[in-house]
């Protein structure tokens, strides 16, 4: 019995010790598994620092960037205000001109009511208000030469297009004969602003690229003619030749004719010392076929020669009765149209052997508000 006892309390001690072994691995597997999701959890909270610190990296460059668009944002903002300021310097800058202009339209207006009133007492047009001087002889060996530098390229010029019709046959003046003979010529119509069209025809001698030079070099040369002095010119023609110019024209102006020599033109009246006289030239010119016709003869013109007792120049003299208008007309432009391009002296000694003429040349009525 007391064998029994004391097996059964081995027993007992065998059994405890097994329950206890068990529980022991029980609970290191327990704490295994705590030490796994430890780790587990400590490298999220590393995940998550790293997450942390990239986050306030990139809040910093934002932040940073923040900084210099608000810089930017002020130097902006200071620069909108000086052009604001520079807007209100500039605004009373020209409310003061403005003011000044007012006041010197005013002034003007004066002068001009001053001008209106005194060329009312004088009986005279303004135009026509000179000092007279005794001049017994005419001023001027030729007024093409004498006058100054009238009309420049940088005038107005009317001329608006061309067409060209080729190779054609036309009867042109030859002052190499001299006579009238048909030649082959570049054939062009010139237009101009004002209704009026022009014929150029370029003796075959000249290339067509050649013929297109002189057509751009003298389409708007001939433009800048008052409307009048162009109206009865049927063409104009172009020669080889270093000849000076001339019109011709039929009684009828069927056939009014400008004959020009580029040559000429480029050695002598291009190169003139006082001055490019082309322009003054083809005012010459245009004169004979569009002012002639309607003058000579003129009874009031007769009375208007007489009573200026004078003549421009030496060749309207010598010639009377077929180069007076022409070297006449070119005064008569300067003074009427471009006064403040003569001098004051030129302009009485004009006027002292013109008047009658320049107040004949009114009552024509002619057209040349282009020098306007």
């Amino acid at each position: 019995m007391r064998k029994f006892r004391i097996a059964v309390l081995i027993l007992l001690v065998l059994v405890n010790s097994c329950s206890k072994e068990d529980e022991i691995r029980e609970l290191n597997e327990i704490v295994a598994n705590l030490q796994t999701n430890i780790t587990n959890l400590n490298s999220k909270i590393n995940d998550y620092q790293n997450q942390i610190t990239q986050l306030i990296n990139e809040t910093t460059y934002q932040s940073n960037q923040i900084n210099t668009l608000n810089d930017q944002i002020n130097e902006l903002d200071i620069q909108i205000q000086n052009y604001i300021n520079e807007i209100q310097v500039l605004t009373e800058s020209n409310q003061l001109l403005q003011s000044e202009n007012n006041s010197l339209t005013s002034q003007l207006t004066e002068l001009q009511e001053q001008i209106y009133s005194i060329q009312s007492q004088s009986g005279e047009e303004g135009i026509y208000l000179f000092n007279k001087i005794d001049i017994l002889e005419p001023p001027f060996a030729g007024s093409l030469w004498g006058l100054p530098d009238l009309i420049t390229s940088n005038d107005y010029s009317i001329y608006s297009s061309f067409q060209y019709f080729g190779i054609q046959n036309r009867l042109m003046y030859d002052q190499s004969i001299p006579d009238f003979v048909e030649y082959p010529a570049h054939i062009m119509n010139i237009n101009f602003g004002d209704g009026l069209t022009i014929e150029f025809e370029i003796y075959e001698g000249f290339t067509y690229n050649e013929a297109i030079v002189i057509k751009d070099k003298y389409a708007p040369l001939i433009g800048q003619l008052g409307k009048s002095l162009r109206q009865h010119i049927k063409s104009f023609e172009f020669m080889k030749e270093s000849v000076i110019a001339s019109a011709q024209r039929s009684e009828d102006l069927s056939y009014a004719n400008i004959t020009l020599h580029p040559l000429w033109i480029e050695e002598v009246v291009e190169t003139y010392p006082g001055g490019n006289r082309t322009e003054e030239l083809l005012i010459h010119e245009s004169a004979h076929l569009s002012i002639d016709p309607f003058v000579y003869g003129d009874d009031n013109w007769n009375n208007a020669v007489e009573l200026d007792g004078n003549y421009i120049s030496n060749y309207a003299m010598d010639f009377s009765d077929r180069e007076d208008i022409a070297e006449t007309f070119q005064a008569y432009i300067a003074v009427k149209y471009f006064p403040e391009r003569i001098s004051n002296s030129l302009r009485d000694t004009i006027l002292s052997v013109c008047l009658n003429r320049f107040k004949y040349f009114d009552t024509l009525n002619l057209d040349l508000s282009i020098y306007k």
